[in-house]
């Protein structure tokens, strides 16, 4: 294979990659966050180790303790969350173009007042693309 195809090759996986980001930034804004986690989990499982893999994984942990909160599942929304911000924490401020500090921060305070008692009625976190 020359230089050329590997050269549109690459652009191309980088465009799917981006377009499955972005896709699950749609779904997880419009409150869809088990199809959000299942279209970052397409772009994560085939390179667990790789330099993005956290960046994933923490998204897709954000969705899922989204879903457990909106299920009423205190334990799964509080752990699923801390997880997810400990994931996206190295890749603040921000990373391929989606602005993480104020998703971490809002999951942090999340994951706070949903450990207390009572259940907080939380207006569940946007996530922001940037310019």
């Amino acid at each position: 294979m020359g230089s050329d195809d590997r050269l549109t090759r690459e652009y191309s996986d980088r465009a799917s990659a981006t377009s499955r980001l972005l896709r699950g930034v749609e779904l997880f804004n419009s409150g869809r966050y088990w199809e959000a986690h299942e279209v970052w989990e397409e772009e994560w499982t085939p390179d667990r180790k790789g330099p993005d893999s956290g960046f994933y994984k923490g998204l897709i942990q954000v969705a899922a303790g989204c879903l457990h909160y909106t299920r009423r599942n205190r334990r799964g929304a509080v752990n699923k969350w801390r997880s997810g911000a400990g994931y996206l924490r190295p890749y603040l401020p921000a990373h391929h173009g989606i602005s993480l500090s104020p998703l971490v921060e809002a999951v942090d305070s999340f994951a706070a007042a949903t450990s207390g008692h009572g259940w907080p009625e939380l207006a569940m976190p946007r996530i922001e693309v940037q310019e």
